[in-house]
Protein backbone atom coordinates (compact mmCIF):
# COMPACT_ATOMS: atom_id res chain seq x y z
CA UNK A 1 0.00 0.00 0.00
CA UNK A 2 1.00 3.39 -0.92
CA UNK A 3 1.18 6.13 1.64
CA UNK A 4 1.27 10.02 1.02
CA UNK A 5 4.16 11.93 2.95
CA UNK A 6 1.94 14.83 4.42
CA UNK A 7 0.56 16.00 8.46
CA UNK A 8 -1.77 13.78 8.31
CA UNK A 9 -1.60 10.08 7.64
CA UNK A 10 -3.39 9.24 4.85
CA UNK A 11 -3.20 5.11 5.88
CA UNK A 12 -1.14 4.72 9.20
CA UNK A 13 0.82 1.40 8.70
CA UNK A 14 2.58 0.88 12.06
CA UNK A 15 0.74 -1.30 14.51
CA UNK A 16 0.92 -1.68 18.08
CA UNK A 17 -0.47 -5.39 17.97
CA UNK A 18 1.31 -8.26 17.89
CA UNK A 19 -0.74 -9.58 14.97
CA UNK A 20 -3.24 -8.88 12.98
CA UNK A 21 -5.89 -10.85 14.65
CA UNK A 22 -4.90 -8.91 18.11
CA UNK A 23 -5.92 -5.37 15.89
CA UNK A 24 -9.11 -7.28 14.48
CA UNK A 25 -10.75 -7.71 17.92
CA UNK A 26 -9.53 -4.45 19.13
CA UNK A 27 -11.41 -2.62 16.18
CA UNK A 28 -14.49 -5.17 16.05
CA UNK A 29 -14.91 -4.01 19.84
CA UNK A 30 -14.61 -0.43 19.17
CA UNK A 31 -16.64 -0.79 16.46
CA UNK A 32 -19.90 -3.35 18.61
CA UNK A 33 -19.51 -0.15 21.16
CA UNK A 34 -20.43 2.29 18.53
CA UNK A 35 -23.47 0.06 17.43
CA UNK A 36 -24.43 -0.64 20.87
CA UNK A 37 -24.72 2.79 21.91
CA UNK A 38 -26.93 3.81 18.43
CA UNK A 39 -29.34 1.13 19.61
CA UNK A 40 -29.39 1.18 23.13
CA UNK A 41 -30.16 5.38 22.54
CA UNK A 42 -32.95 4.54 19.88
CA UNK A 43 -34.89 2.38 22.45
CA UNK A 44 -34.11 4.81 25.61
CA UNK A 45 -32.42 2.46 26.72
CA UNK A 46 -30.04 4.72 28.99
CA UNK A 47 -28.43 2.25 31.19
CA UNK A 48 -27.28 0.45 27.95
CA UNK A 49 -26.35 3.90 26.81
CA UNK A 50 -24.19 4.17 29.57
CA UNK A 51 -21.74 1.08 28.79
CA UNK A 52 -20.59 2.83 26.44
CA UNK A 53 -17.96 5.33 28.46
CA UNK A 54 -15.73 4.80 30.91
CA UNK A 55 -15.89 6.12 34.22
CA UNK A 56 -14.60 9.48 34.50
CA UNK A 57 -15.22 10.13 31.04
CA UNK A 58 -16.39 13.75 29.29
CA UNK A 59 -19.17 14.40 26.32
CA UNK A 60 -19.55 17.28 24.71
CA UNK A 61 -22.56 17.43 22.35
CA UNK A 62 -22.42 21.46 21.73
CA UNK A 63 -25.69 21.68 23.37
CA UNK A 64 -24.29 20.09 26.58
CA UNK A 65 -20.78 19.28 27.96
CA UNK A 66 -19.91 16.88 31.19
CA UNK A 67 -19.86 13.65 32.19
CA UNK A 68 -21.90 10.65 30.64
CA UNK A 69 -24.53 10.03 33.58
CA UNK A 70 -25.71 14.19 33.15
CA UNK A 71 -25.19 13.90 29.37
CA UNK A 72 -27.78 10.80 28.88
CA UNK A 73 -30.40 12.25 31.34
CA UNK A 74 -30.33 15.49 29.59
CA UNK A 75 -31.25 13.17 25.89
CA UNK A 76 -33.30 11.03 28.21
CA UNK A 77 -35.78 14.43 28.31
CA UNK A 78 -35.28 15.09 24.48
CA UNK A 79 -35.69 11.62 23.71
CA UNK A 80 -38.91 11.87 25.56
CA UNK A 81 -40.56 13.87 23.02
CA UNK A 82 -39.75 11.75 19.95
CA UNK A 83 -41.78 8.77 18.37
CA UNK A 84 -38.93 7.92 16.05
CA UNK A 85 -34.99 7.77 16.49
CA UNK A 86 -31.74 6.05 14.53
CA UNK A 87 -28.34 6.72 14.75
CA UNK A 88 -26.32 5.34 11.77
CA UNK A 89 -22.51 5.05 11.80
CA UNK A 90 -21.04 4.90 8.66
CA UNK A 91 -17.90 5.74 8.22
CA UNK A 92 -15.45 4.51 10.92
CA UNK A 93 -11.48 5.44 10.93
CA UNK A 94 -10.09 4.15 13.75
CA UNK A 95 -6.29 4.92 14.87
CA UNK A 96 -4.42 2.90 17.87
CA UNK A 97 -1.83 5.16 19.49
CA UNK A 98 -1.11 1.79 21.84
CA UNK A 99 -2.82 -1.55 22.71
CA UNK A 100 -5.04 -0.04 24.82
CA UNK A 101 -5.68 3.85 23.42
CA UNK A 102 -7.12 4.92 20.37
CA UNK A 103 -8.62 7.95 18.69
CA UNK A 104 -11.78 7.34 16.85
CA UNK A 105 -13.63 9.35 13.97
CA UNK A 106 -17.31 8.11 12.78
CA UNK A 107 -19.64 9.48 10.92
CA UNK A 108 -23.39 9.65 12.18
CA UNK A 109 -26.57 10.57 10.25
CA UNK A 110 -29.21 10.93 12.82
CA UNK A 111 -33.28 10.93 11.55
CA UNK A 112 -35.57 11.73 14.42
CA UNK A 113 -39.03 12.43 14.50
CA UNK A 114 -40.88 14.96 16.95
CA UNK A 115 -44.37 14.98 17.76
CA UNK A 116 -46.48 17.83 18.19
CA UNK A 117 -46.28 19.22 21.02
CA UNK A 118 -42.66 19.52 21.43
CA UNK A 119 -40.70 22.59 21.94
CA UNK A 120 -39.05 22.48 18.45
CA UNK A 121 -41.94 21.86 16.34
CA UNK A 122 -44.05 24.51 14.71
CA UNK A 123 -47.53 25.16 15.67
CA UNK A 124 -50.20 22.92 14.19
CA UNK A 125 -47.86 20.34 12.85
CA UNK A 126 -48.24 17.20 13.20
CA UNK A 127 -44.48 16.93 14.14
CA UNK A 128 -41.56 17.69 13.27
CA UNK A 129 -38.49 14.97 10.89
CA UNK A 130 -34.64 15.87 11.76
CA UNK A 131 -32.40 14.47 9.77
CA UNK A 132 -28.68 15.54 11.04
CA UNK A 133 -25.06 14.69 9.74
CA UNK A 134 -22.00 14.63 12.51
CA UNK A 135 -18.88 12.65 13.88
CA UNK A 136 -18.32 11.27 17.12
CA UNK A 137 -14.14 12.22 17.48
CA UNK A 138 -13.63 9.86 20.67
CA UNK A 139 -10.62 8.93 22.19
CA UNK A 140 -11.53 5.47 23.00
CA UNK A 141 -9.43 3.18 26.04
CA UNK A 142 -8.93 0.07 26.95
CA UNK A 143 -9.47 -0.94 30.22
CA UNK A 144 -10.04 -4.38 32.41
CA UNK A 145 -11.00 -5.83 29.12
CA UNK A 146 -13.18 -3.59 27.83
CA UNK A 147 -13.11 -0.61 24.68
CA UNK A 148 -15.06 2.16 26.18
CA UNK A 149 -15.19 6.25 25.29
CA UNK A 150 -13.39 8.47 27.58
CA UNK A 151 -13.46 11.96 25.75
CA UNK A 152 -16.74 12.34 22.84
CA UNK A 153 -16.71 16.03 20.94
CA UNK A 154 -19.65 15.66 18.41
CA UNK A 155 -19.18 17.67 15.44
CA UNK A 156 -21.93 18.75 13.61
CA UNK A 157 -22.42 18.98 9.69
CA UNK A 158 -25.67 19.81 8.66
CA UNK A 159 -29.03 19.56 9.68
CA UNK A 160 -32.67 19.55 8.32
CA UNK A 161 -36.06 19.97 9.80
CA UNK A 162 -38.95 19.50 8.03
CA UNK A 163 -42.62 20.17 9.59
CA UNK A 164 -44.94 17.18 8.95
CA UNK A 165 -48.52 17.63 8.04
CA UNK A 166 -49.38 14.04 8.81
CA UNK A 167 -47.30 11.38 10.55
CA UNK A 168 -46.47 7.87 8.59
CA UNK A 169 -49.14 5.57 8.63
CA UNK A 170 -47.74 1.71 7.75
CA UNK A 171 -50.17 -0.84 5.75
CA UNK A 172 -51.50 -3.27 7.91
CA UNK A 173 -49.49 -5.99 9.17
CA UNK A 174 -46.22 -4.06 9.00
CA UNK A 175 -44.40 -4.66 11.83
CA UNK A 176 -43.81 -0.86 13.45
CA UNK A 177 -40.08 0.36 14.88
CA UNK A 178 -40.46 2.00 18.64
CA UNK A 179 -38.91 4.70 20.42
CA UNK A 180 -38.73 2.48 23.51
CA UNK A 181 -38.28 -1.11 25.16
CA UNK A 182 -41.15 -2.05 23.65
CA UNK A 183 -39.31 -2.51 19.99
CA UNK A 184 -39.57 -5.71 18.44
CA UNK A 185 -36.01 -6.31 18.93
CA UNK A 186 -36.38 -7.37 22.42
CA UNK A 187 -39.32 -10.29 21.87
CA UNK A 188 -38.03 -11.29 18.75
CA UNK A 189 -34.44 -11.55 19.70
CA UNK A 190 -35.65 -13.65 22.56
CA UNK A 191 -38.15 -15.98 20.07
CA UNK A 192 -35.52 -16.44 17.24
CA UNK A 193 -32.78 -17.16 19.76
CA UNK A 194 -34.43 -19.76 21.53
CA UNK A 195 -35.42 -21.63 18.23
Amino acid sequence: MVCFNSKVKLCPMTSVFPDFVAELEARTAIEDCLKRFARAVDRQDWTAAREAYHDGAFDDHGFFKGPPDEFLAHIEKLHSQQDHSMHFNTNVLIEFQSRDRAFVETYVLVLQRYRAGAPNVPSGAAGLRNLASARYLDRFEKRKGEWRVVHRTLVFGDIVGEPLKALPVFPEGFTEQKHGLDDPLYRLKDELTSL
